[in-house]
């Protein structure tokens, strides 16, 4: 008898750790890594499970589903913050980083309610991606706190502005790409730093296509190629950053639109290089996708170890765009 409980939870424990395991191994090595790692969450919801029936019914194996949810638990810091602050009167360095989605959420010209919500924020920096190009929109936005501006990327839809003189900018890739990396190097007071504003690989995946069975199944292969091709081109952009990162001696700011969950091989990747502003003072889930693909968290900001992390909020009550945006508040470290 103890060997029919024993199987099972052994075969279950080793299925619980190889999904853990898997934000380990780069979508370039394995192409499913990236699938395996999505199943995470329901990992731990199961193993939770598990133990609240061990505990009512007095089951042997509560303790493994302890051990599995404990070995767990860096996944649950990533994903919910309790011990925010959101109190962004504070002062410093105000960093603002928002997929504008062209304006054209929803096929509405947004473009006036942006403009006017991101002048009442305030903020120092302001990191666009999908930003729509055109010199009035950069002339307003720039008028709002007489920011300097930098802008690259295809069709100069990646966007940087700063209260204070950008010294230096580039970007990672040529303009024929639709996704790409660009940075500044900005100058406040006596310090230098180095702003990052990327947007990974996107899926590409409809959303409308895929909310019945029906849509799944005839989406299915489709979407599974257009998943692993992400995952594979984002471990790729984010190699690239990561060398170029490593040849800049500047505090370092990373602000975007990653397109991966925090359960993810290069979520995790950058977490050894930098802190996540949701993780320090963030509250909830910190849901940044404002769409029909519900609770993903794909939009961040990093930071090097030279900086404080003061405040930071998800606005998840501003619907301009199909990304919420995010602002964290940075003092340099003396």
């Amino acid at each position: 008898m103890k060997s029919l409980v024993r199987v099972p939870t052994l075969l279950w424990s080793f299925i619980t750790l190889i999904v853990y395991l898997s934000v380990l191994v780069s979508p370039l090595s394995f192409k499913y890594a990236g699938v395996i790692s999505f199943g995470i969450p329901v990992i731990i919801l199961l193993n939770l499970v598990l133990l609240i029936l061990s505990v009512v019914f007095r089951w042997k194996v509560g303790w493994v589903a302890l051990f599995l949810l404990l070995c767990g638990a860096p996944f649950i810091n990533v994903a919910l913050s309790v011990s925010g602050d959101q109190d962004l009167e504070k002062k410093g360095l105000k960093v603002l980083n928002y997929n504008l989605m062209r304006f054209q959420y929803e096929g509405s010209d947004n473009r006036q309610n942006i403009i006017d919500w991101v002048g009442q924020t305030d903020a120092d920096v302001l990191c666009f991606q999908e930003f729509p190009y055109r010199a009035s929109n950069v002339d307003e936005i720039k008028r709002l706190n007489n920011y300097h501006a930098f802008l690259g990327g295809y069709a100069n839809s990646f966007a940087i502005f700063s209260t204070y003189p950008i010294i230096n900018g580039g970007a990672l890739y040529d303009e024929a790409s639709t996704n790409n990396i660009i940075y500044t190097d900005i100058v406040r007071k006596e310090d230098t730093l180095r702003v990052y504003n990327v947007h990974l690989q996107s899926m590409g995946i409809n959303p409308e296509k895929i909310q019945t069975t029906d849509g799944i199944k005839n989406e299915y292969e489709d979407v599974t190629n257009r998943f692993l091709f992400g995952s594979a081109s984002r471990a790729d952009q984010l190699s690239d950053l990561l060398d170029h990162v490593q040849r800049c001696k500047y505090p370092i700011l990373v602000t975007g639109d990653f397109n991966d969950v925090p359960f993810s091989h290069n979520y995790f990747r950058l977490r050894r290089y930098f802190h996540n502003a949701f993780e320090k003072k963030g509250i909830g889930f910190g849901i940044t996708y404002n769409n029909k693909i519900p609770y993903l968290r794909i939009d961040n900001q990093f930071y090097s170890s030279e900086f404080t992390l003061k405040a930071f909020k998800t606005f998840n009550d501003v619907y301009y765009s199909d990304h919420f945006p995010l602002i964290g508040i940075y003092e340099l470290s003396n």
